[in-house]
């Protein structure tokens, strides 16, 4: 490989990089946003319809009703800027810790589904680098769509697994490939995940059989050298 060849493909993965960092910082800039003030418009909001609600004389029982109705449709409001703030910068990575992350993107991925879910954990949670867990969760997230892009799923499994200086997760699914019906590449999507992984120095492997794809394992290394942990 020629050396501009060599230099062309450093500089993608480097603005590949640089692109998927800025788009983190932008979520997350925008959670707080949300969380901060949208937040507190909303709930302002909630206690000045509950302030007209007892103004005196009493307002009629129509204008009553229509308050419930402009409340209710405000609370609906609010749960969805939550989950919307969940999907931008999961609060439960931040506040429990990536095991706790990956729990609740398991059950929010399976949970309304009639598909077996089973995972399995260390009993401790090993300490990593700073910003490796998001990149981690991220990597879980892409790794559970392209099980979404599979059919006839009837049970699927996270195994995650650490000794002193490795970290693994395991993705299998019994599903079949549907080229027909996929939305997205699942080619594209692996390729970003192997992305990710190879900045924080770890690699994607499949396992493959006759219907394709069912396992996913993703490994990192837990120290790399020269560099010290950081919660």
């Amino acid at each position: 490989m020629s050396a501009s060849i060599e230099e062309t493909l450093l500089e993608a993965q480097r603005l590949v990089t640089h692109l998927q960092k800025a788009a983190e910082l932008k979520d997350t800039a925008l959670a707080h946003q949300l969380h901060d003030d949208l937040g507190g418009l909303m709930g302002a909001a909630v206690m000045d319809l509950d302030a007209v609600r007892r103004v005196k004389p009493a307002l009629s029982q129509n204008a009553l009703e229509r308050l419930d109705r402009v409340k209710r449709t405000l609370e609906q409001a609010i749960d969805l800027r939550r989950r919307v703030i969940e999907e931008l910068r999961p609060s439960t990575l931040d506040d429990f810790g990536l095991f706790a992350a990956l729990r609740w993107q398991l059950k929010k991925t399976w949970g309304d589904s009639t598909v077996i879910s089973t995972e399995a954990y260390p009993d401790v949670e090993p300490l990593f680098e700073s910003g490796t867990p998001i990149v981690l969760l991220r990597i879980a997230q892409e790794a559970l769509s392209i099980a979404l892009m599979r059919v006839a799923i009837k049970s699927t499994d996270l195994t995650v697994r650490a000794d002193p200086t490795n970290f693994w997760m395991r993705f299998s699914d019994d599903g079949a490939p549907d080229a027909e019906e996929q939305s997205e590449d699942p080619a594209m999507v692996l390729s970003s995940m192997r992305h990710r992984i190879r900045v924080i120095g770890g690699k994607v492997e499949i396992s493959p059989n006759k219907l394709g794809p069912t396992a996913l394992t993703v490994w990192i290394p837990l120290r790399r050298p020269g560099t010290a942990i950081e919660n």
